[in-house]
């Protein structure tokens, strides 16, 4: 029982004041300054320990900066502002035009032309893919993950990249320090760094530097860049989908993944750089370290014909949050229709308005998200949104054939959003994520036929059937979607 004294709860009155405060000076959204002074109001120290763990969204005005220089710097050494396509001479609607505009202003990221592709639903060709070019490289192999499991397909990844360190390729892997447990838990960390690979663990928790910043910031990207020339993302994981997680009732993960060359290849690198840094050498890099990664920017080739591309990095170590203006805006320049497919669909109220503001508006709006997921939680805090968004028109497709991990987001066949974010808080403000904008019809054509064929896997949700589900389960939806701004 905590004490009762009137010391206590002087102390109680003065910590909760000041760290209220200090939310409100932050100007965060208004949802999520409000759970947290309640909780700091209700549960006495523990509501002030959370907060110290997990409440500051940032990972420090220093490495905000820092983080912008070093981007900088590669941005400039691989020619990505040179490159850029003009405002004017973007070969799509002009609304796009606007949209990809603002991106670049915030992030540095041009769009570019001059690219090629090729899209991956399935994990055999896809790891084949992956081995066949680890094992073609003349010069570096860097690779950036969330998850890295060794089990099934992985290992042949694996093997790649150390054969790849024995015949003295610059090879370098960098894992989540949470997600990449089960990696550093193998002895394959340690055979890695044996046949020279550079391992380095992102974002690195221990109980030490949890006294003095949050420790639960994941860096969520998934990315590979090989010779500068070829570069893969998506949504990803080292995991083999028929392996990993099963036995919990979820099914074969399902997930894309793109095959990338061209100059947006050079926005890949200059992604996988600047996180490098920070994680191997921290605030004490030098000019040396940067130069240790540095090209000549000439490397990636340019396609005829091939695809506008324009990467859009996002995390807490930027000023803004790039993907979910981007999400928001997305949604209201839609004219025709938008498909939203998410494993993890939490939205906010800003996200919730815009989808339910375009139904309205006449846009056919889809959201595809799997029948089971891994996390209750998520599922119910985002069911609780299902009623508002049925009512306004919104088909909700939940997929059958699997854990659907896949992130996308299409806009009236025009854009395509693909790569790591999530529709939740977490991705939008907590975890390092990224973003592909491709600016092309036929790409959107092929990932329509994709979406389509999830479609055909999934249930559209019944309203008169849904509307009819138990009080307990509206309860528990109603509950766990109070704790929704701080998932």
């Amino acid at each position: 029982m905590l004490p009762t004294s009137p010391l206590f709860l002087l102390a109680h009155i003065i910590v909760t004041v000041t760290l209220s405060l200090i939310i409100i000076s932050r100007r965060i959204n208004v949802a999520t300054t409000l759970s947290w002074i309640v909780l700091l109001s209700v549960l006495p120290v523990v509501g002030a320990g959370l907060y110290f763990l997990f409440g500051s969204q940032s990972l420090g005005r220093k490495r905000m900066q820092t983080g912008w220089d070093i981007r900088q710097h590669y941005q400039r050494d691989f020619g990505i502002g040179k490159r850029r396509v003009s405002r004017e001479d973007l070969p799509v609607d002009n609304y796009l035009q606007d949209l990809s505009w603002m991106l670049s202003i915030q992030t540095g990221f041009f769009p570019t032309a001059g690219n090629r592709y090729k899209l991956f639903t399935e994990a055999p060709p896809l790891v084949a893919a992956m081995i066949a070019d680890i094992d073609a490289a003349q010069e570096s192999v860097y690779l950036e993950f969330y998850i890295v499991d060794p089990d099934g397909l992985i290992i042949g990844i694996l093997e790649a990249l150390e054969r790849a360190a024995e015949r003295g390729i610059d090879t370098r892997l960098m894992v989540d320090d949470f997600g990449g447990r089960p990696f550093f838990k193998s002895d394959w960390d340690e055979r890695l760094c044996r046949a020279g690979v550079d391992v380095v663990h992102s974002l690195s928790v221990n109980p030490i530097k949890a006294l003095s910043k949050r420790t639960d910031l994941r860096n969520h990207r998934k990315l590979i860049v090989i010779d500068q020339e070829i570069g893969y993302t998506g949504s990803f994981n080292l995991t083999d989908p028929v392996k990993f997680k099963q036995g919990q009732g979820y099914g074969q993960w399902v997930d894309v993944m793109m095959r990338l060359e061209g100059h947006i290849v050079s926005s890949l690198s200059c992604v996988f750089n600047t996180d490098y840094i920070f994680d191997s050498q921290g605030m004490d890099y030098t000019k040396d370290d940067l130069r240790e990664l540095s090209d000549d920017g000439d490397a990636a080739p340019h396609f005829e014909g091939g695809p506008v591309m324009q990467l859009v990095p996002s995390g807490p170590e930027m000023q803004r949050s790039v993907i979910h203006e981007l999400m928001v805006s997305s949604i209201y320049a839609a004219s025709d229709t938008i498909t939203l497919v998410t494993p993890y669909f939490v939205p906010d109220d800003t996200i919730q308005l815009a989808l339910i503001n375009a139904a309205h508006r006449g846009v056919n709006v889809r959201l595809i998200v799997p029948r089971r997921v891994d996390s209750i939680m998520a599922r119910h805090a985002g069911e609780a949104t299902f009623d508002s968004l049925i009512q306004a028109g919104i088909e909700i497709h939940r997929f059958t054939g699997g854990m659907l991990h896949t992130k996308l987001v299409q806009v009236d066949n025009q854009m395509t959003l693909i790569g790591t974010a999530n529709v939740d808080m977490r991705s939008f403000y907590l975890n390092l994520e990224m973003t592909l904008c491709v600016y092309d019809e036929d790409f959107a054509a092929e990932t329509g036929r994709l979406i389509e064929t999830y479609i055909s896997e999934s249930e559209m949700l019944d309203p008169q059937k849904w509307e009819t589900r138990g009080p307990f389960l509206r309860w528990k939806e109603n509950i766990l979607r109070l704790a929704s701004p701080l998932l």
